[in-house]
């Protein structure tokens, strides 16, 4: 579960991107934030797995807050999908790129091929 409460972040060149945002995510649900640009979307998301830190508010995956995590932590938990796919993957392939998250987490090789070819059948 996400939860975001009364979030308030400000960029160090003044802009203020959040203003009390307060939202829950339960476990299994699909969320889609959508807005103009400039609405902050992608700064509340930041604010799921760790990138940014709230000034003022709190926010919290599965009851831990996002404070007192690693960003490392946090992306075991926390997906992201970007908008354009091209900044999200790296490898050639399916098989490559689902053993790339794998490898980054410390998967020892023989774990990684047994998982990838569960994941593709």
């Amino acid at each position: 579960m996400i939860e975001v409460k009364n979030v308030y972040f400000t960029y160090p060149n003044g802009v203020e991107a959040l203003k009390g945002v307060s939202l829950k995510i339960d476990r299994g649900d699909f969320v889609a934030i959508m807005g103009q640009n400039g609405a902050g979307k992608t700064t509340l998301v930041k604010h799921f797995n760790g990138l940014l830190k709230p000034t003022k508010g709190d926010v919290f995956v599965d009851g831990v807050n996002t404070r007192d995590e690693s960003v490392a932590t946090l992306a075991r938990k926390v997906g992201y999908v970007f908008q354009n796919p091209d900044h999200q993957l790296f490898c050639e392939t399916v098989e490559q790129e689902i053993a790339f998250a794998l490898k980054n987490f410390g998967f020892k090789e023989e774990l990684i091929e047994k998982r990838v070819k569960w994941a593709l059948n």
